[in-house]
């Protein structure tokens, strides 16, 4: 099996294995790359400004990891230059699981490949030894399954490669060198498959030599799953006062402790009463070992580790009583040397409380539908209700589940006039509902704050939030442009973009709200995966020019395709305002609208202008400019929506197809357009990741726009998705000049499109009379012969 390939289907599967449960499955692709304007996950990269103190607008969705800095920074815990570090590095673990990294929550045997390369060095030292170079397989198939574990761990080839040099340093590159050599290719022969046990020394070898040998016969048992025998040679050779290796094998003897405990136990669905005894009788005798080692002065060298493993001892046996000690220990000021460690079992444990309590929840709540007699949401959102409350006892805690839960508003207000820390006022408007007659006094309480506070964005972004939900437009742009506007630069891109689409909602015309309505992305990932991870553009010539161009998000394209009449899209394609890569989709949208609406004096003033700003439509616009009647118009409009699958009558999300070729039909992506209509939240033609429809609109257009908006949006919507809408029309125009030289392609191009685009309940209709007249009216054309079959939806 590629090794790649296997180390990523063993990531799952060893948490499978360990945990009991899987991740939550992501859809199975194809993927695009799509902007992402506000990360919702986690804090934007890189993630050292957030823990260094650029913290910006967090929301309730982001990990319990980028929650834990939040709190931190908020109760004036500060964190040392290495404890930044360290988290970091746990929370690029969290969103990435790459380059080989496991949480560190997970089994002792699955901690993380890091750098540098240890399995490489030993491989290129012992090649310049034996002149021979020799793979090894590093994971290692549970017995009668289909898991997969990291067996020999990065530390194992660092410490081969240190010893094979001092062994040279000391004795040459001699016949016992060579025999420590043979005996140490047979303890990594056991890292993938069960490999060769390193034979005992023959009589006369040195003494070093037999030490060594010694230690490599108990790796060997220790990596073939013998653990009951690697743990009675290593506990050998650690009473050995002369052995180098003594207190080595003292600290290994404890790990075979815990990885015997690993693979003992039922299938994780079937209780096994005995099983569940011997593994915690495993992890006791572990920690037992691991406590004398921290209380005995030389063992000084293996003490950190000890410390770690016996959290994860903790972690295993009593992970209530482990919580709450981390919880304690992550919220106390000071520095924690082990804070990866420590914070990571965390949020496991953390994790593992919150699918207990969907466990609970999801059944009230499903109880709670059938009893009301309406539709069960089977998308669960925590419920403080959910979570026992001994299991909150501690504030770190108790705060996190509360930022996160649905229902967490009246404890964290309750708190917030308890402790009046500035931790539970966050938490508390973070939750609160416009409606809520208290949030006035948190209102109050949030003006205070300064910019120099790490609440700052997150307060102003929420007086911003209830205040506009309230329609008291003008006290939050007041709060916009009197404290926000002047820090934007300061914040990261998430916040700022945050910031922006308030802004555009509270625009007072249509320039400012094309002034507000662009924004750089924060990320540019892979479409439908929710890691957040973001990926690189640099060797992608079609999407690269955007990584710093900025673009339209979904709140501003609904209110453009959904709210706006063509008269006052047609001002905003017109306006100066917008760099020349934003007018060009506005441009496209008028024209196509246009003549899906039949409004031909502004498909005529923009015939031109898609000429210059889409100059790949050319053939068709030029031909259309001097179409002599507007039946060759219709035909030449037809046909260049028909050839371009890129066109529709909506302002896309982000970059759109730009990155695909106009005339290519996109397996990925969809092909012209969907009927949008929020009330339906069909969204699919936007072509957006985490589209949402905004909670509030801009307020700026006149009555009679409002009502020309909705009105042409009820007959684009009336007309169908793009397959019914064209082959309509397309049938139309057949009907009517039977004798047109391009009604066959006209006629075939819409089939077609009844195959490749949206489509609704109607489109079989239309498809089979596009059919019917090109077979019966045209049999010998080339289009016809192009055309076998016609479809439905």
């Amino acid at each position: 099996m590629n090794n790649t390939i296997r180390f990523a289907v063993s990531i799952i599967l060893v948490f499978a294995f360990f945990f009991g449960s899987l991740p939550k499955a992501e859809a199975c692709g194809p993927f695009i790359i799509s902007p992402i304007f506000s990360l919702k996950t986690h804090a934007d990269f890189p993630l050292k400004e957030f823990t260094g103190g650029k913290t910006g607008i967090v929301p309730p969705s982001f990990g319990a990891m980028s929650l834990f800095v939040f709190y931190r920074q908020l109760n004036d815990l500060s964190l040392t230059t290495g404890e930044q570090k360290q988290l970091v590095d746990a929370m690029e673990n969290r969103i990435y699981y790459r380059r080989g990294t496991y949480d560190k929550s997970g089994p002792e045997d699955f901690s993380p490949v890091i750098e540098p390369n240890y399995l490489g060095e030993w491989m290129a030292e012992r090649a310049r030894v034996s002149g021979e170079k020799r793979d090894i397989e590093t994971e290692k198939q549970v017995e009668g399954e289909y898991y997969y574990f990291n067996n020999c761990l990065p530390d194992a080839f660092r410490t081969a490669t240190e010893t094979l040099k001092d062994r040279i340093a000391k004795h040459g590159n001699d016949e016992n060198t060579r025999e420590w050599l043979k005996g140490q290719d047979a303890v990594f022969s056991n890292c993938g498959e069960t490999g060769t046990r390193p034979e005992e020394t023959a009589s006369g070898a040195p003494e070093w030599l037999r030490q060594d040998r010694q230690y490599q016969i108990a790796a060997a048992e220790f990596y073939r799953g013998d653990l009951p025998a690697a743990r009675q040679t290593f506990e050998a050779i650690a009473a050995d006062s002369d052995s180098p290796w003594k207190n080595t094998a003292r600290f290994v003897a404890a790990r075979t402790l815990i990885r015997q405990a690993s693979f003992t136990g039922g299938d994780g669905e079937t209780p096994d009463p005995q099983a569940e005894a011997e593994k915690l009788e495993f992890l006791r005798g572990a920690e037992k070992r691991l406590k004398d080692i921290l209380a005995d002065a030389s063992m000084k060298e293996f003490q950190r580790s000890a410390q770690r493993l016996l959290g994860l001892v903790k972690f295993r046996m009593i992970p209530a009583e482990r919580q709450t000690e981390l919880a304690e220990l992550l919220a106390a000021p000071g520095e924690d040397p082990n804070l990866y460690n420590d914070l990571t079992d965390y949020v496991w444990l953390l994790s593992n409380t919150a699918d207990r309590a969907q466990d609970v929840g999801s059944e009230i709540d499903r109880k709670e539908a059938e009893s009301a007699n309406r539709e069960y949401d089977y998308n669960y959102q925590l419920k403080l209700r959910d979570l026992p409350s001994e299991i909150r006892a501690q504030d770190l805690t108790d705060w996190i589940f509360t930022y996160q839960a649905e229902d967490g508003f009246a404890h964290a207000f309750d708190k917030w006039k308890e402790t009046g820390r500035l931790s539970w006022l966050t938490a508390a408007i973070a939750k609160a509902d416009p409606a809520d007659g208290k949030t006035a006094e948190l209102l109050t309480a949030s003006s205070s704050i300064q910019p120099a506070s790490p609440a700052f964005a997150t307060l102003r972004y929420h007086q911003v939030r209830i205040l506009l939900a309230n329609g008291k437009r003008d006290e939050a742009r007041r709060i916009f442009d009197s404290s926000i506007a002047g820090q934007m630069e300061k914040f990261p891109l998430s916040t700022r973009n945050r910031f922006l689409a308030q802004r555009t909602a509270l625009a007072t015309d249509l320039e400012e709200f094309l002034k507000y309505a662009p924004r750089r992305a924060a990320i540019f990932d892979w479409d439908e995966t929710g890691r957040e991870e973001g990926t690189n553009l640099s060797d992608d010539q079609a999407l690269k020019p955007w990584e710093n161009r900025p673009m339209f998000d979904s709140d501003a394209t609904a209110f453009l395709n959904e709210k706006v009449p063509l008269s006052v899209l047609r001002e905003a394609a017109l306006s100066g305002q917008l760099p020349e890569h934003l007018k060009k989709f506005l441009v496209v949208a008028v024209w196509t609208r246009a003549f899906m609406l039949g409004n031909k004096a502004i498909e005529r003033e923009f015939t031109p202008l898609m000429t210059r700003y889409a100059p790949e439509y050319n053939p068709f616009f030029s031909k259309y400019a001097h179409a002599a009647n507007p039946n060759e118009r219709e035909a030449t409009g037809l046909i260049a929506i028909l050839r371009n699958p890129v066109i529709q009558p909506y302002v896309p999300v982000g970059f759109g197809r730009e990155d695909s070729e106009p005339t290519v039909i996109d397996s990925i992506r969809g092909n012209w357009w969907c009927a949008e209509d929020e009330s339906t939240k069909d969204y699919s033609s936007y072509d957006s990741y985490y589209f949402e429809y905004p909670a509030v609109y801009p307020d700026f257009l006149t009555a009679e726009q409002k009502a020309a908006g909705e009105r042409e949006h009820r007959q684009m919507v009336s007309m169908g998705d793009s397959a019914t809408a064209l082959t309509h029309r397309a049938v139309d125009f057949a009907v009517k000049n039977p004798r047109h030289p391009q009604t066959p392609e006209i006629l075939h191009l819409a089939v077609r499109s009844t195959r490749y685009g949206c489509k609704d309940e109607n489109t079989g209709k239309f498809s089979k009379q596009a059919f019917d007249i090109l077979h019966r009216r045209y049999p010998n054309s080339s289009w016809t012969k192009e055309t076998p079959y016609w479809f439905a939806q």
